[in-house]
Parts: structure tokens; C-alpha cells; sequence
């Protein structure tokens, strides 16, 4: 499997769970505090159609980072107002129904392009320039955990497709710098929601992270 078929099959099953919503539904609020179902969604929106934006964009000369060193940056250098372009991507659209079709619309054709697409092709984004496979692979953490998010919001816990979560689990320990301590007794869900702060460590675990417990976590800018 290709990380191009893991983000077909994450995008495949939130457009299964999005057809069980009622229209209230898109007013629930998630964890990522400043949003609702429907501003989140507007960001996995977002997430899938800057594939769109970076395939056209003309190609930067050499690739500066990889899927994982996209996501080590300084808070202060991240990309700004990603939670007001939530809001505005979502607001774009009169109902959450609109925002769903758009995103069954989206989805489809954006992995059709990017397949069409040489995976070592330089892309550019918010700042680092990144081969396409890449840029992909974060593509794959940014729709697997924010579909945790969702799932979330309905009292669910989301395993994840296997293929995905396991790009998603690379990405982190690489961040992290190796695998996490056995003795955490950690399944890959409670690493991935711990290394995105979905999940704040326990006194017993960042006893046994050590050092890494404050300079690492969360994982993810």
C-alpha cells in the first residue's frame, strides 16, 4: 500500500461517518477547542485542497524538509491564523451539508491529480519545501488525527486505518527521536494522541520519558 491509497482510505471513512450526521451535529464542539464539527471539517478541507495548491505552484529548487522535520518548527514560525482559516473555510459554506458534499466532491479528484504526480517533485508550502511523497505523508498524519478528533466529538475512539496510523506513528518517532518506552505500555492510538497533545502525560510517564517528557511533548509544533 502506497501513503497515497492510506490517505484515500482515511478520506474514504470520514466521508462514511459524515453520512450518518444529522444537520445538528455540525454545531458539536470537537477537542481542538476553537472548533465545531463543521470548522473542523472546513480544516480537513483545507488540509486535502492545499495537495491541489502545491501541485500547480511552480517547483522550489531543492527540498528543504522532510514529513517529519515539516511538522519541528518554532511555534512562532508556524503557518499564522490556521484556526481563523478553519472558520473561513467552513463559514465559505451556507449549510454543513454544503461542506460535506464539497468534501466528497474534493477528495476524489485531489488523489486523482496527485497520483498523476512524480513523488519526488518538490513542493513548496507554508515555508519548508518538501518532496511530493512527503508532503503526502503529512497529508496522511493531518486527516488521520484530525478524524480522531471527529470521531472524538461523538464519544468514539478511532483506531484509525492500519496503514495510515502507521505513517502517522513514523512521523512521531521520528520526532521523538526513537520509540517510545515499552514500559509506557502504549498502543499506537495513546502514542499518537499523547505526541499531538490530544492526551497530557501522567506523573508515571514523564517519569519515564525523562528529559524527553518536557523538551518533546507534544511532538507536534
Amino acid at each position: 500500500m502506497t501513503t497515497l491509497s492510506a490517505l484515500r482510505e482515511e478520506c474514504e471513512a470520514l466521508s462514511g461517518a459524515l453520512s450518518e450526521l444529522r444537520a445538528s451535529d455540525l454545531d458539536r464542539r470537537t477537542r481542538c477547542t476553537e472548533w465545531n464539527v463543521k470548522q473542523l471539517l472546513g480544516h480537513i478541507y483545507r488540509d486535502v485542497d492545499r495537495i491541489n495548491e502545491v501541485m500547480t505552484e511552480e517547483e522550489p529548487a531543492e527540498a528543504t524538509h522532510d514529513s517529519a522535520t515539516y511538522f519541528r518548527y518554532d511555534i512562532e514560525k508556524m503557518s499564522p491564523g490556521v484556526d481563523q482559516r478553519a472558520k473561513e473555510a467552513a463559514a465559505g459554506f451556507a449549510t454543513g451539508e454544503d461542506l460535506v458534499a464539497a468534501w466528497n466532491e474534493l477528495w476524489p479528484t485531489t488523489l486523482e491529480a496527485a497520483a498523476m504526480t512524480s513523488p519526488v517533485r518538490v513542493v513548496a508550502t507554508w515555508g519548508p519545501t518538501l518532496e511530493f511523497e512527503e508532503y503526502l505523508r503529512t497529508r496522511v498524519l493531518e486527516v488521520t488525527v484530525h478524524r480522531m478528533d471527529f470521531e472524538d466529538a461523538f464519544g468514539r475512539k478511532c483506531w484509525g486505518t492500519d496503514e495510515a496510523v502507521g505513517i502517522v506513528d513514523e512521523i512521531l518517532v521520528d520526532l521523538l527521536g526513537k520509540e517510545p518506552p515499552h514500559e509506557l505500555d502504549w498502543d499506537i492510538i495513546d502514542f499518537i494522541e499523547t505526541g499531538t497533545g490530544r492526551r497530557v502525560l501522567t506523573e508515571e510517564e514523564k517519569e519515564l520519558l525523562g528529559p524527553r517528557a518536557t523538551k518533546k511533548f507534544p511532538l507536534l509544533g
